[in-house]
């Protein structure tokens, strides 16, 4: 998406449906300065989605000054990425306004189908004693990550159906979220090990499906890109997975 000073772009705060236009006053690699027309109730630390070239800018504002809007770059879907839809373990948790907002991120659990069992026995150790040791190892490891699985609160989690990508996901749920929402997901990707996440992002759209049931489409917010990669990947293999499946 080029930015250029003086370039006409389309513009809405969250959760605003109705684009306005904007024009760009400067740009560099991490904030934008918007003339929003005189456009008032704009506040900092609101989300904005800049739209321009056919692509989706999000941001958030850092400063408001008599007319100009000063905005710092989240995340851009200009950057493609693979979607995938999937069944994946999900716990949704709407973020109450003026709670600490937490940093998405993942964590490994222990894969208890554990190697150990392959290897090679210690010379001068009895078989049956080290089948024992390797069994007790074992145990421990799935006993920890059942621990660690409690403690992040996953054992909560729902198999849930999911449109995905690095960007953000859609699925359908009973809980109570409207357009704008700043919800935190936690989920369990069945990958080797299995790779837990927590992340958070803004509701783009919350439709009524009916039988209590809406179905919303997240755009995830902040978040590293070795994460961003690691949802992407993910995603990745488990298209792989499923061609695969639908040939056989």
């Amino acid at each position: 998406m080029a930015l250029d000073i003086g370039k006409k772009v389309l513009f809405k705060a969250m959760p605003e449906i109705v684009f306005q236009q904007a024009t760009i006053i400067s740009s560099d690699e991490d904030t934008i300065v918007l003339d929003v027309a005189g456009k008032k109730d704009i506040s900092i630390g609101q989300r904005i989605m800049i739209s321009a070239d056919g692509s989706h800018l999000f941001t958030k504002v850092v400063a408001c000054e008599q007319g100009a809007v000063k905005v710092r770059k989240t995340w851009s879907n200009n950057r493609s990425y693979f979607r995938v839809d999937d069944v994946v373990p999900l716990v949704i948790r709407k973020v109450m306004p003026g709670e600490p907002v937490g940093v998405s991120r993942s964590f490994p659990f222990s894969d208890v189908v554990s190697s150990t069992a392959k290897e090679t026995v210690v010379p001068d150790v009895d078989p049956r004693v080290w089948q024992m040791l390797v069994n007790i190892h074992a145990m421990l490891g799935m006993i920890l990550e059942r621990l660690d699985m409690r403690a992040e609160g996953f054992l909560k989690a729902e198999n849930t159906r999911v449109n995905m990508s690095a960007t953000g996901m859609a699925f359908r749920t009973k809980e109570r979220l409207e357009l704008g929402d700043l919800v935190e997901v936690k989920m369990l990707l069945p990958a080797r090990p299995s790779l837990g996440m927590i992340v958070y992002g803004n509701i783009v759209r919350a439709d009524d499906v009916g039988n209590g049931e809406i179905e919303i489409a997240l755009h995830f917010g902040e978040m590293s890109e070795d994460l961003r990669n690691e949802i992407n990947q993910y995603s990745l293999m488990r298209q792989r997975e499923i061609i695969r499946s639908a040939r056989e």
